[in-house]
């Protein structure tokens, strides 16, 4: 700590001195090693910004000191500091940061940044000259020629566009984004990106609630909760199916909001949370409503009696046994033969005296629910591909935003400062400025710094491959296996250990798939083992069952490396799978190693 401390201290003396002599250029090297110092306290970081800020205006280093004023929130030095035609872009992005949105997407035009233009433009409230841009993208000139998926969403735009200015061809072009995305997923899946497929899922699911049209609704929801279930993100899934069944009984779809909640009661139990009688409860309710809809329709009566019959399992269920007789009384009055009426009042005096169910039942609760379930992808994807992996772009629009951490946003100034140093240097292509450039991208820890990171990696220098791939360590999202599952297969040996090595850090819940794939589809011996370490890591069901199926079916090494996670394993649910298998298991090996297992649970 004394180290750190007098170190800082010597910087800053250097850098004041070097000021007091006129020694600029100096002064800025001592306090590009104090803006590295992320961790310090902010009024003495903060300090030292704005002496940076000052010493590059005395160079004439206009954009970086309004970099530097952006950070600190100083808009009108920002301004002034990025006036010019040759920074528009930035200068768009400080009145964005303001939301003068039209101010913005006129400096976005300015600069040649038509997806922020339109999107700043939408903002704003002004669909008519958005819907100008997102034609642009569409024509021959618009470079979507070749990309199926974001060609897509400037349909989608388009259309949205067109509708909210009062256009008539907005269904056109509404179509063809569903048409498109409903390939682009497929293809997705099956090459096993799911994150991108949830993607197209979700504008599937904003077609549907912007057109009215319950298909697109139902497809984008039911496929955006089967990708949330198999990546084990269970909060997710239940706020998904909250807001399905929401939207369904605005609808009046009762039979698919009962279907949904006796869905979602089914999947609480599974994952063991609490919920699943509410849902029963609620369940048992919507099918009354299902019921009556079908009476009043004047359609067959089969379609009320299938719905009540489904009240008495939701009721039933939950030991609400009163619901049940007057499901049972309700089904007597349908007039449906008499011997089947005489059948159901017979059943429901069974249940004279039954005691109405009302046990607690606790609902899914507000607090749970992810504040970013649902993001503008239509607008963000199209926003990552005009920035083409640009380095400074993607930091450029962390470091004013106060969503991210100051440590964050301090990490991307950071960025910015090193790339315009690089220039200044003449050195900004070299191997070595672009190996710091990608440590320092994954120390963002965010996911608009895969897309630089994937383009990093199409260097011809290994060194800047193998710097890419290092920098995934810290980025825990599911595209990130994408380039690791490249990397595993480079030519270069230092690239595939690294990757190897990344590989290691990048276990979350919804890594078990991507992982798991990586385990089966390798035969490097030292890529599976990583790669069955980090699913040990995971703790979850499906990760417990892939460890066992190991212990059973591999050799000695990985069955090692099995053995040791199981025994680490803390997840009660995966004990009664261990307990089943060791019943039958016929290798006296394996069985001496469940029972181990089981005994350390029996100690815990």
């Amino acid at each position: 700590m004394a180290d750190e401390f007098f170190s800082i201290e010597n910087a800053v003396t250097a850098a004041e001195n070097a000021v007091a002599r006129g020694r600029y250029a100096d002064a800025v090297v001592h306090y590009r090693m104090l803006a590295a110092q992320t961790h310090v306290v902010d009024y003495e970081y903060d300090e030292w910004l704005r002496r940076l800020a000052d010493v590059y205006g005395r160079l004439g280093r206009r954009r970086e000191a309004g970099w530097v004023h952006l950070y600190l929130h100083y808009f009108d030095m920002a301004l002034a500091a990025f006036s010019g035609a040759e920074l528009a872009g930035d200068r768009g992005r400080a009145l964005q940061l303001q939301k003068r949105w039209v101010e913005a997407g006129m400096a976005y035009l300015e600069a040649k940044l038509p997806v922020q233009a339109a999107v700043a433009f939408e903002e704003a409230g002004d669909p008519a000259r958005a819907r100008e841009l997102w034609a642009s993208l569409l024509s021959s000139r618009g470079g979507l020629r070749d990309r199926p998926y974001e060609k897509a969403l400037a349909h989608f735009n388009l259309g949205m566009a067109v509708r909210r200015s009062g256009g008539a061809d907005a269904a056109r072009h509404l179509v063809e984004a569903q048409r498109v995305l409903e390939q682009v997923a497929d293809d997705f899946e099956t090459r096993g990106e799911r994150e991108r497929a949830f993607d197209c899922y979700l504008i599937l699911l904003q077609l549907g609630r912007q057109s009215g049209q319950f298909e697109n609704l139902a497809e984008g929801y039911l496929n955006c909760i089967r990708v949330l279930r198999e990546d084990g993100l269970k909060f997710y899934v239940l706020q998904f199916y909250e807001d399905f069944v929401k939207l369904s009984l605005t609808q009046n779809e009762f039979h698919a909001a009962a279907t949904l909640y006796r869905e979602a009661a089914d999947y609480s139990v599974r994952v063991g949370l609490p919920y699943h009688r509410h849902y029963l409860r609620r369940g048992a309710d919507t099918w009354w409503r299902a019921a009556a809809q079908a009476t009043q329709n004047g359609g067959p009566l089969e379609l009320a009696e299938n719905a009540y019959l489904a009240a008495v399992d939701c009721s039933s269920s939950i030991g609400d046994f009163a619901r049940v007789r007057e499901t049972y009384t309700r089904l007597s009055a349908l007039e449906l033969g008499e011997k089947k009426q005489k059948r159901y009042a017979a059943i429901a005096a069974r249940y004279a005296s039954a005691p109405e169910g009302n046990a607690p039942a606790p609902e899914f609760p507000e607090y749970l629910r992810q504040p970013h379930a649902y993001t503008d992808i239509w607008f963000v994807d199209l926003v990552e591909w005009e920035m083409d992996g640009d380095p400074e772009l993607v930091a450029a629009s962390i470091v004013g935003d106060l969503r991210f951490p100051d440590g964050f946003r301090r990490r991307a100034l950071n960025v910015i400062l090193s790339m315009s140093d690089a220039r200044h240097a003449n050195t900004a292509g070299r191997p070595e400025t672009l190996m710091r450039v990608a440590e320092a991208l994954g120390e963002l820890q965010s996911y608009a710094a895969l897309r630089p990171l994937e383009k990093l990696y199409e260097s011809s220098d290994a060194g800047v491959r193998r710097a890419a791939v290092r920098a995934l360590r810290y980025l825990h999202f599911k595209r990130s296996f994408v380039l690791i599952s490249k990397a595993l297969a480079d030519r270069e040996p230092a690239v595939r250990e690294a990757a190897t090595a990344a590989l290691a850090n990048l276990h979350f819940p919804h890594a078990f798939h991507p992982l798991a794939r990586i385990f089966r589809e390798s035969t490097d011996a030292k890529v599976k083992q990583t790669a069955l370490e980090a699913i040990g890591k995971i703790g979850s069901i499906e990760a417990g069952e892939l460890l066992l199926q190991v212990l059973r079916h591999e050799g000695e090494g990985l069955r090692g490396v099995a053995r040791k996670a199981l025994l680490q394993l803390d997840n009660p649910d995966v004990v009664p799978i261990v307990k089943q298998i060791a019943e039958i298991e016929q290798n006296v090996e394996v069985r001496k190693i469940l029972d181990e297992i089981l005994g350390r649970v029996r100690r815990r």
